[in-house]
């Protein structure tokens, strides 16, 4: 069995890093140190890619790399980066959901669940969202709790309330 290839790389903005892994279909995840501490992106690569070879390669992340530079700089508010999106049905829909919540503004989980018309699966899309592999781009941190409050978020809740408050600021 051939190996497949994932192309990393690594972005810093300000005091946060993250790590960018990309196929040749597109970009499968983005991960940050506090997901390096707990080993998220370990298990999610063994889960995903059984067979893999990680190549170091930051001329494959020309596009993603501006992007984000251009989302942290407030001057872009869609992402057309090419995903490669692994996940369940259910995750799926759940994240495509996320990347309808428009620019600068919050929902609440059980909001999300009865979009995607699932109200009664609030935890389940909260699971899901909790297994969202492209922080950022797939927006995960437009979800709040339902009193307003930030909850949840893997890779920290102050680089979460730094995302809404970026949004916030540039709307």
């Amino acid at each position: 069995m051939q190996k497949k290839l994932l192309y990393q790389t690594r972005f810093i903005h300000e005091n946060h890093s993250f790590t960018l892994y990309k196929t040749n279909q597109g970009l499968a995840l983005i991960t940050t140190t506090i997901d390096q501490s707990n080993q998220f992106h370990v298990s999610w690569l063994k889960k995903t890619f059984t067979n893999y070879q990680i190549i170091e390669d930051e001329q494959m992340f020309k596009l993603e790399i501006k992007q984000l530079k251009e989302y942290f700089a407030g001057q872009l508010t869609k992402f057309t980066i090419p995903i490669d999106l692994y996940g369940t049905t259910f995750q799926k829909i759940v994240w495509h959901a996320l990347q309808d919540i428009p620019y600068g503004t919050t929902i609440s989980y059980s909001e999300l669940a009865a979009a995607i018309n699932r109200p009664t699966a609030v935890r389940a899309v909260s699971r899901a969202i909790g297994q969202n592999p492209l922080l950022i781009l797939i927006p995960c941190h437009r979800v709040i709790g339902k009193n307003k409050k930030l909850t949840g978020f893997r890779a920290g809740l102050p680089l979460k309330q730094a995302l809404i408050d970026l949004e916030f600021n540039h709307r």
